[in-house]
């Protein structure tokens, strides 16, 4: 899977759509959450906008409207960058706990509904397609508005057992395999790191007087 061509700043990793919901993958733009190494994808600003475009969210004329806007308006970019951070902190808190075989705290699920309450009203039956559909949006937070909604069915609609999480970077995903064993977010990544380091303490010569070290879940 190839990684999006998001601006990483100066961190040395990858982003790539690893979720197979766009809610978890909303929840993914943060790298090493709760670490020395977390890192925010939407910094800078403008990689929300693009990451919408590249999930399919927004079309390109409405990602360089909303960015040119934004840019033009200092405080209200501001403003509306928070507004994501507190959606996407809002999705973790209800999704993670389910992931990890735990029940989401009450308060959690009580932001969730706040924010399902917020955007109901601008989901619509489109007349052409007889399928539901999202105006365009005018701010970052109506732009994650299917996002939040996704966020309610997988919560509501999905077998708990299929949502997993990488043990390694805690990144969050659907499992669709067929006998729900997938482990990692992906295994070219994770996947080998462990591996690698498995290899590593297998093979490496024993530390005089640590002879019953056990293996550490990798770091990153």
């Amino acid at each position: 899977m190839d990684p999006l061509p998001l601006d990483p700043r100066s961190y040395g990793g990858t982003y790539k759509l690893v979720g197979g919901q766009i809610s978890l993958d909303l929840i993914n733009t943060v790298s090493w959450p709760g670490t020395a190494r977390e890192h925010d994808w939407f910094d800078p600003p403008g990689n929300i906008t693009l990451w919408a475009e590249l999930t399919g969210l927004v079309a390109e004329p409405t990602r360089r409207r909303l960015d040119h806007e934004l840019r033009a308006d200092p405080a209200r970019l501001a403003a509306e960058v928070a507004a994501v951070a507190r959606i996407r902190q809002t999705l973790r808190d209800a999704i993670a706990p389910l992931a990890q075989g735990r029940t989401p705290p009450d308060h959690a699920v009580h932001e969730l509904n706040r924010a399902l309450a917020a955007t109901a009203g601008r989901r619509y039956v489109d007349s052409g397609t007889l399928a539901w559909a999202w105006p365009e949006p005018m701010t970052l937070e109506e732009l994650l508005a299917p996002v939040v909604h996704n966020a309610a069915e997988v919560m509501t609609g999905s077998d708990a057992r299929r949502l997993g999480y990488c043990p390694s970077c805690d990144w969050l995903f659907h499992d669709t395999t067929r006998n729900a064993s997938r482990r990692w977010c992906d295994m070219a990544d994770c996947g080998s790191r462990d591996k690698a380091l498995r290899y590593y303490h297998r093979h490496r010569p024993p530390t005089p007087g640590n002879d019953h070290e056990t293996e550490r879940r990798p770091s990153g």
